[in-house]
């Protein structure tokens, strides 16, 4: 003999099988099919029908949370994609820890020293971590400096185009890492990323590494 409550049910069970979960309407379908095949002389206890009843209610708010999250972030997206289209033709200044080489050229890069320093040095690094370049900057007084790098290898040899890693430190016994911050012009935005940057020449710049915008030649 079939059992009805298995037989309410099957069909329900075979189609969340595969996935393991049980949407709204699943779950109750399922609580329905239960409530109309209990046995009469043994109904379902007060306590267990206010369980999945509970039970219903949390999948109900929880897809309903989820639902809104989903519409939260897809709003965020259009935001964001909105201001960095509004930063196309502008000047940035960004972070200038990274370079980014082509045919052996790359911007300049900014940094301060609160104090004068007996030694500074500004090493380059290609994507693996390897180092390319050493420069011996020399002592500097305190102040802005620029560092202008000629896209060369320790040999002469001119760096291949890419994007590299840029350390600048001050001090001889303990060399201390400086802020190093460059400034561009915005070429275009890739929207489809995750998350989304600015194009500048070569490199993909995020907006939380960006520290000012101006309209382009207005920067001093």
């Amino acid at each position: 003999m079939i059992d009805p409550v298995a037989g309410g049910t099957a069909a329900v069970a075979a189609g969340t099988a595969a996935t393991k979960t049980v949407s709204q309407a699943e779950f109750l379908q399922l609580f329905v099919a239960q409530l109309q095949h209990q046995d009469p002389l043994s109904p379902m206890e007060p306590n267990e029908l206010t369980a999945q009843l509970a039970q219903f209610s949390s999948l109900e708010q929880l897809t309903g949370i989820n639902s809104r999250l989903d519409t939260l972030t897809g709003s965020a997206r259009q935001t964001s994609g909105s201001v960095l289209l509004g930063l196309i033709g502008k000047e940035i200044t960004f972070d200038g820890s990274r370079l980014a080489a082509v045919g052996g050229k790359a911007p300049d890069v900014s940094y301060t020293l609160s104090q004068s320093a007996a030694k500074v040095t500004a090493t380059v690094r290609d994507a693996a971590g390897n180092v390319v370049r050493v420069v011996d900057l020399g002592a500097q007084n305190t102040g802005e400096h620029t560092f202008h790098f000629d896209g060369k290898t320790d040999t002469g040899a001119t760096i291949p185009d890419g994007t590299y890693a840029l350390e600048i430190t001050a001090g001889t016994k303990t060399p201390t890492p400086l802020d190093l911050t460059a400034k561009a012009t915005v070429d275009g935005v890739d929207l489809a990323s995750d998350p989304q940057a600015l194009l500048v020449g070569n490199l993909r710049v995020g907006i939380d590494q960006v520290r000012e915008v101006h309209s382009a030649g207005t920067h001093p």
